[in-house]
């Protein structure tokens, strides 16, 4: 028997008060509270619960404004667990004491905010159909800035959720918690301690009693959406007893409702040829057991027979899913999600579907899914692999290594899973561990390259040039970066003897990449080698500055004669670069003076005043994007600084955000359509450049002009561990998060030295 001598049972219901005691009945089965209390407008024989009348709640925010004001009336006790008729208590042996830590604990919302937003939606919980609330919440919801707006739970949990943190020190549970908690519109994880929803009571409710209940709902319970949609569940799963009584119901009050009608004949048509097996029979199922403990138990939820039709299923889905086209997916989707219909609980169909809605980036759904999966089947590694790699996603860090970890320990050979336990490892800076674990992988796989190109940039990250240069080839045969490889006829120049060779170079990735590694054409040419660089438009003006081209073509141009070829990236291997060797003169690269005396044109009206260009937004597409780009709003602090001129470096999408800036009229923004060559001349005028790690700072170093470079707590390799500087770019400083996302430091930091006089007047 569970002991919560602090909790008190409630419900408040004068609409449905005998479902209302069914539900009561059912929590105090196998826990004893302090005290069970039903509120109802009417006196009730129920031993061992205390009814108190109360008035007659005629609408739902009536319900609302009693729970808001005047439940506290009725508590005594440390915290109340508060239910409806159709929520409460189903498993007592999921009871945390860590739930009484909490001031407010509920299942998880879904529906306030899109699947993109959904994860950074810090007020998800939650629920109060079945809610655990403390007495000091209820005091604190007679402060008078608290008023209904809304259902009493919504009013509680967004509208005032940051005043009561602030003002009383209200707690609300954590998801985690939440999701150990209760379930309503998500898939539960494992078995909660209890369930909100009528909805759900295919999943909680024997069929049998399912049909009973019926007989309780009223008019307007069967005229709800909830119960329409729980007629369809019962369909789904095969219920089909089930369904007929909650769709003759509807049709009691609804005589002309077309899909209870036509599902009516459905299920009573299938409910007459299922066989039926009395609750101490075996189960028709096969396994064994008597039908009461397998699929006649509450909660029970697939058909019997249904498992193994959908293995087979499965296993098709499965081979669509992998081969990835989007009708193979879509197909492998309906097919997890029709087993799931059939089976809510069937955790490969969970598994598998969660492992599409993380390929869409939709890991608010993605997540309950995956989770519920490993807690069914904890003994499958991929499953824990997948989980982490979603946990990844959504910055979780410390439980994405817990999931590897997991993984590793059920198959220690899983060499995907020791690579990805590398990725966390290094989003943590641990690079000599995710060293570690990318050589683990290697050693079980050798020829896995993503795992070989992951050390490399470990290797990189940590100074050991010789061998990480090495490694870097790993990406010309990885799809995503080696896709020009075979683009240029003719051999591949090897490294030997450059003196006299006409050599084509290339770059393979974005234009920072370009930028920073078209400098070997220098040392090439000092050997000997006549260098033609092959770019695009946008980089072409810039790379003919560069000392040592001989010729740029651009792309689409005929091609220029030439004896071997190269892409720009291989350079530093060939070369031998090491620590103490990068080519570190600048600038390197040139604006021509037509250009710059433009730029001039366009700063002139700043005056004395020190002139900064500003750049806080890379690419969108970038895989790294969220965690090296900030909002515009996060750099309003160094607005405040006094006696800057300030100048937009930004393009794209993120240069909109400028508009809607309170220093809109501080920041003179970019010509959308201005060239890169454009940018390069602003950028030769300005005193100071702050920038986020994008195409922006190595223009910037190139041309040697000062600028502080924004960058994440887990950096790109370039900028190495640990440093304030850049062995790249001698005039750049280096402003790190001191941990994952905090960009408020960084700024704070850049907001100081502004402030200190880091930049005189002109």
């Amino acid at each position: 028997m569970l002991e919560l001598s602090s909790v008190t049972l409630c419900c408040l219901d004068t609409a449905n008060p005998e479902l209302a005691l069914r539900a009561l009945r059912c929590s105090v089965s196998g826990i004893r509270f302090a005290r069970t209390l039903f509120l109802t407008d009417r006196a009730y024989d129920a031993p061992g619960i205390d009814v108190r009348v109360v008035a007659p709640l005629e609408s739902r925010e009536a319900y609302s404004a009693f729970v808001l004001k005047t439940l506290v009336e009725h508590i005594d006790t440390a915290h109340v667990l508060l239910i409806q008729w159709d929520g409460y208590v189903i498993n007592p042996a999921a009871w945390r004491t860590e739930f009484l830590t909490c001031d407010y604990i509920g299942a998880k919302w879904f529906w306030h905010t899109s699947q993109k937003e959904a994860l950074h939606d810090a007020m998800r919980v939650g629920n109060g159909g079945f809610s655990l609330r403390s007495r000091k919440l209820l005091i604190a919801l007679q402060d008078s800035r608290v008023e209904l707006a809304g259902p009493e739970d919504e009013t509680i949990c967004r509208v005032f959720r940051p005043l009561l943190e602030r003002e009383h020190g209200i707690v609300f549970g954590s998801e985690a918690l939440a999701d150990a908690f209760a379930f309503e519109v998500a898939y539960p994880i494992g078995k909660p301690f209890g369930f909100h929803g009528l909805f759900n009571f295919c999943r909680v409710v024997p069929p049998d009693e399912i049909v009973e209940l019926t007989r309780l709902f009223t008019p307007e319970i069967a005229r709800s959406p909830q119960l329409l949609q729980l007629g369809r569940n019962c369909m789904a799963m095969g219920q089909w007893r089930a369904a007929a009584a909650i769709f003759q119901r509807i049709l009691d009050v609804d005589p002309a409702h077309a899909e209870g009608t036509a599902a009516l004949a459905t299920a009573s048509t299938n409910a007459a040829t299922v066989p039926t097996a009395g609750r101490n029979d075996p189960c028709p199922c096969g396994s064994g057991k008597r039908y009461k403990h397998c699929h006649g138990a509450a909660g029970a939820s697939a058909m019997v027979g249904a498992s193994v039709a959908s293995e087979d299923r499965l296993k098709q889905a499965l081979a669509l899913h992998q081969r990835g086209a989007p009708g193979d997916v879509a197909a492998a989707e309906a097919t997890y999600r029709d087993v799931l219909a059939r089976e809510p609980d069937n955790a490969l169909a969970q598994h598998f579907l969660g492992v599409i809605h993380y390929q869409r980036g939709e890991l608010a759904t993605a997540l309950p899914l995956l989770e519920r999966a490993v807690a069914a089947r904890p003994g499958e590694a991929e499953f824990h692999n997948n989980l982490g790699l979603a946990l990844a996603a959504a910055d979780r860090e410390t439980d994405a290594l817990a999931a590897y970890r997991a993984a590793l320990s059920l198959k220690p050979d899983h060499a995907v899973a020791w690579n990805n336990l590398g990725l966390a490892l290094q989003a943590r800076n641990d690079v000599r561990a995710a060293i570690d674990a990318y050589r683990h992988a290697l050693a079980l796989q050798p020829d896995f390259a993503h795992a070989r190109w992951n050390l490399s940039l470990a290797l990189l990250l940590d100074g050991q040039f010789a061998e990480g240069w090495r490694e870097y080839d790993a990406r010309l045969v990885l799809p995503e970066l080696g896709r020009d490889r075979h683009r240029f006829p003719g051999p591949r120049w090897d490294g030997t003897a450059p003196a006299g060779k006409m050599l084509l170079l290339y770059p393979e990735q974005g234009l920072g990449d370009a930028l920073q590694f078209a400098r070997y054409a220098t040392l090439l040419a000092e050997a000997g080698a006549r260098c033609v660089i092959r770019c695009s438009d946008a980089l072409a003006p810039l790379l003919a500055t560069i000392p040592g081209v001989a010729e740029v073509s651009r792309d689409g141009e005929a091609l220029p004669p030439y004896q071997a070829h190269l892409p720009l990236l291989s350079l530093p291997r060939l070369l031998g670069t090491t620590a103490e060797t990068i080519p570190a003169t600048v600038p390197y690269i040139a604006v021509s003076e037509v250009k710059r005396t433009a730029a001039r044109a366009t700063l002139a009206h700043a005056g004395a005043a020190p002139r900064i260009g500003l750049c806080w937004a890379g690419s969108a597409a970038h895989g790294n994007d969220r965690n090296r780009s900030l909002p515009l709003a996060a750099l309003a602090p160094l607005f405040a600084v006094p006696g800057i001129a300030w100048f937009s470096l930004q393009q794209g999408k993120a240069a909109a955000q400028i508009a809607a800036s309170p220093a809109a009229d501080r920041l003179v923004p970019f010509p959308a359509d201005a060239a890169l060559v454009d940018t390069a001349a602003l950028i030769a005028e300005l005193d100071l450049i702050i920038t986020v790690d994008t195409s922006i700072a190595h223009l910037a170093g190139a041309l040697a002009r000062p600028t502080w470079v924004l960058l994440p707590f887990a950096p790109d390799w370039r900028w190495q561990l640990g440093r304030g500087d850049s062995p790249w770019y001698p005039t750049l400083r280096l402003f790190r998060q001191p941990r994952p996302r905090d960009w408020q430091s960084v700024v704070a930091r850049v907001q100081a030295r502004l402030e200190a006089g880091a930049l005189e007047p002109r």
